[in-house]
């Protein structure tokens, strides 16, 4: 482990991050290890949970009054810190059907920009205007239509939840910010999707453009969906299910076997489709099989025999979009790409 860790610090980009997953056993010696090496300011500990206390290791729990393992560890290294991390969201209650518009012609990180100008009461003039021309360009549609141009289906509760950054729905508001929005709606452009009006008391409102004016009390104001319907897991992960994933990936691997759920979100908070992901034990391959679907490339080290009994077999249903498990249907993977294999000859 420790010749491994030192070099896999040394092959990540300055903009990487270096992810370790460790139970209770381990931790506190991997930790110091890990500081010494990466610099205790460049790490991050997030608890997620692994079990539930259910089962027949609690009869013996039970019995012996002990306390059961749920938890274990993920240690994250960067060599800037830990930081531009783009953490998925948790739905914190049932989807609101009210949220059933897609704003397209922007993006994630316009989207955060806008958000956090609307947030912050001390907001420059300049801010503003942004603000006002980021919403200007918004084309809003159905969420029905827009899935069902990018996966052929209708929304599933997995891709709300993961569009929930640009799902909206627009509400009533006050008559006094309505006069505010008729006032301005005359000064914008006329293709404009969206625009911002600001209240005396410094509250930005993001409004939908074609609303009825004639109307007292037209729905107009923007909300977000991941605002409204979603929360940061923060650093202790329990919304990933741990249990009934013995069929993961095509077969059983019953010694440190991970959700794909929980490499998801690894994956998607620190890569973009098409950069690299590194596994240097790669135990039954999950890590690879979730990056091919999330659209990122990757290279997997294993000495196991289980290299040709489970990861093989496992990346080759992937390819052949023959998995139909784990966060499949959440990324919308169909199948496809391939994989080289390559046996390393003994060091002289």
């Amino acid at each position: 482990m420790k010749a491994r860790l030192l070099l896999l610090w040394k092959l990540l980009r300055e903009d990487g991050l270096l992810v370790v997953q460790i139970d209770d056993n381990e931790f506190a010696r991997l930790f110091l290890f890990m500081a010494e090496v990466c610099g205790e300011h460049n790490l991050k500990v997030i608890v997620v949970k692994m079990a539930e206390p259910t089962g027949v290791k609690m009869v013996h729990v039970l019995e012996s009054g002990g306390i059961p393992k749920l938890k274990e560890y993920l240690i994250l290294a960067g060599k800037s810190g830990i930081r531009r991390l783009d953490v998925e969201r948790v739905p914190k209650e049932s989807w609101d059907p009210e949220y059933k518009l897609v704003l397209e012609n922007t993006n994630k990180q316009e989207l955060r920009e806008l958000k956090a100008i609307i947030a912050n009461p001390a907001r420059s003039a300049a801010e503003v205007d942004r603000a006002g021309r980021l919403c200007a360009r918004f084309v809003f549609m159905t969420a029905e239509v827009v899935c069902r141009r990018e996966t052929g289906g209708p929304p599933s509760a997995n891709w709300l939840r993961s569009n929930a950054w640009r799902i909206v729905r627009t509400v009533a508001t006050s008559s006094n910010a309505k006069r505010l929005a008729d006032a301005q709606r005359q000064r914008i452009a006329p293709n404009a999707g969206a625009f911002v009006v600001e209240t005396p008391k410094r509250k930005l409102y993001a409004m939908k453009a074609d609303y009825n004016a004639a109307s007292a009390q037209p729905r107009m104001r923007v909300l977000f969906a991941d605002d409204y319907l979603t929360v940061h897991p923060g650093d202790f992960w329990q919304d990933i299910k741990t249990t009934g994933l013995g069929g993961e990936g095509g077969g059983d691997f019953t010694s440190g076997k991970k959700p794909e759920a929980l490499l998801k979100r690894i994956i998607g908070m620190a890569t973009k489709p098409g950069d690299w992901v590194l596994d240097a034990f790669a135990g039954s391959g999950t890590t690879g099989a979730v990056a091919h679907k999330m659209g990122r490339r990757w290279i997997m080290i294993e000495m196991g025999e289980h290299c040709h009994t489970h990861l093989i077999p496992r990346l080759t249903q992937v390819i052949d979009g023959a998995d139909k498990g784990g966060v499949t249907e959440a990324v919308g993977w169909k199948g496809g790409g391939g994989f080289r294999y390559f046996r390393v000859a003994a060091a002289p």
